[in-house]
């Protein structure tokens, strides 16, 4: 095989990927395009041996650093430290040891209300029906477990 032409159908697949994102085809396209780029690695490796996983490993090197790979490439930290989080934290900080009501039955999950907000929230495996009085006795990040408030 000549390196032109699987260089060509390397290519070929990457365009066929892109044309994907813009033409609705079911995904056709894009399985052709993967294919195609998987061919012409896997003939590449058979005729050229050990020089194509040389090639590869050094295109994940540079490519990053190209511009395309620069626009394409997530670089920024998605850490709590620099304000990402996937819930809001300062609704759930002070819920330890607030009362409420069950506004939807608990088996052991259900909807709860409390000081005028509805959170999902879980039990210990007990059954609570609507309109039941629960206290919060833990919170795990988004996570709100109650019991059965003694009355």
């Amino acid at each position: 095989m000549n390196i032109l032409f699987l260089t060509g159908l390397f290519f070929i697949g990457l365009i066929a990927i892109i044309v994907e994102f813009f033409v609705p085809a079911a995904g056709i396209i894009g399985i052709i395009g993967g294919g195609s780029i998987i061919g012409s690695v896997v003939m590449a490796y058979l005729n050229y041996g050990i020089l194509t996983p040389l090639l590869i490993m050094s295109y994940f090197k540079i490519f990053p650093k190209t511009i395309i790979g620069k626009k394409l490439i997530l670089n920024t930290n998605l850490s709590p430290d620099s304000g990402f989080t996937s819930f809001a934290q300062g609704k759930y900080r002070n819920l330890k040891g607030s009362s409420g009501i069950v506004l939807k039955d608990m088996r052991p999950t259900g909807i709860v209300e409390i000081e005028g907000q509805k959170f999902n929230a879980l039990t210990n495996g007990e059954y609570l029906t609507s309109g039941s009085s629960i206290q919060v006795f833990k919170v795990e990040g988004n996570r709100v477990f109650v019991k059965k408030r003694a009355t």
